[in-house]
């Protein structure tokens, strides 16, 4: 059965009753962890992990949200309320339905590989979700062991370093990069995000070896690997900062607010877009448009602006 859409006054009567839960002192506060299905493991501020239910209405919850708890006389424990969030990140799955990730990030982890080679469109959408939720975007290009040393595989810093993305390359195998990427972690709530078979769990498992992490495998049919996180989880790292590993997806549409122009979510278009002759210039085929002169005369990238104009026509479809 589809559940019953709420009406805006509904949602804001929810909203209005969940602050003052909030502001009880008869509820406890705690860590969303882990989210599969109808159970939710929140850790309280004691560090004790604790298994609890959901009251109805309150919408969905994933890892990293900070939530309100109740205790029932039975020892129960049911999640009533959920904290103010720093940020969202969400996508738009296959049905055309908003799925949420992950909460109160401030590093995104976008996960390549040189094998399976990487798609500059999924990653430019990653790229997207993450400046329109502002959370701070890197790129991690793993197994970087099956590359040419010194070579920039697939030209990605050539494209992105100019944006100001940093980008880390990796490899568990031979161990370059890992020490790198470690030292960005503490102090920071990072999410690693990508298709299934670049290495997260992997990457994860090197992160914390006494988690049991599974490996995914590479299909030798067409090198895209089977899915083997199931579920969100969020992990407290050995040397500060936490970590969220998300299920592996294989095409990632974000969730675009359409009350912002969507160039605003591509740092180079954005900047330059500010000198084009209209305000409202959506970068098409305008008359004296800045961000085209800049993609022919090179100072932006081909593959950024076409994926621009990708995404550009896909918010136009709906």
């Amino acid at each position: 059965m589809a559940k019953r859409r709420l009406s805006q006054q509904q949602r804001n009567r929810i909203q209005a009753a969940q602050h003052a839960i909030l502001e009880h002192d008869d509820y406890g506060h705690g860590l969303v962890v882990s989210h599969q299905g109808g159970q939710i493991l929140v850790e309280l501020q004691s560090a004790t992990t604790i298994e609890c239910k959901i009251k109805s209405n309150l919408g969905t919850i994933v890892c990293g949200d900070r939530v309100a708890i109740e205790t029932t006389a039975q020892q129960q424990h049911r999640v009533v309320g959920i904290l103010e969030r720093d940020n969202l990140l969400r996508r738009v799955d296959g049905f055309g339905q908003v799925r949420s990730v992950a909460a109160n990030i401030s590093q995104l982890f976008v996960c390549l590989a040189v094998s399976p080679e990487p798609n500059l469109f999924l990653l430019d959408q990653y790229l997207l979700s993450a400046e329109q939720q502002q959370i701070e975007a890197r790129i991690l290009l793993n197994k970087i062991d099956l590359a040419t040393a010194g070579e920039d595989p697939f030209g990605l810093r050539q494209i992105y370093q100019p944006l100001g993305y940093r980008q880390v390359d990796t490899s568990v195998i031979s161990g370059v990069g890992m020490e790198e990427f470690s030292a960005l972690l503490p102090g920071q709530v990072s999410v690693l995000s990508g298709v299934s078979g670049v290495g997260k769990s992997s990457l994860t498992s090197w992160l914390l070896p006494q988690e049991e992490i599974k490996i995914a495998s590479i299909s030798a049919a067409n090198e895209e690997g089977r899915h083997t996180t199931r579920a969100s989880r969020l992990y407290h790292l050995p040397g500060g900062g936490d970590l969220i590993d998300t299920p592996g997806v294989r095409g990632f549409s974000p969730f675009i607010d359409d009350s912002r122009p969507l160039a605003l979510g591509f740092r180079e278009i954005r900047e330059i877009g500010n000198g084009c002759r209209f305000h409202n210039c959506l970068h098409r085929n305008e008359p004296k448009c800045a961000v085209i002169a800049a993609v022919d005369s090179g100072v932006i990238a081909q593959s950024r602006y076409q994926n621009y104009q990708k995404m550009l026509r896909q918010l136009a479809a709906g």
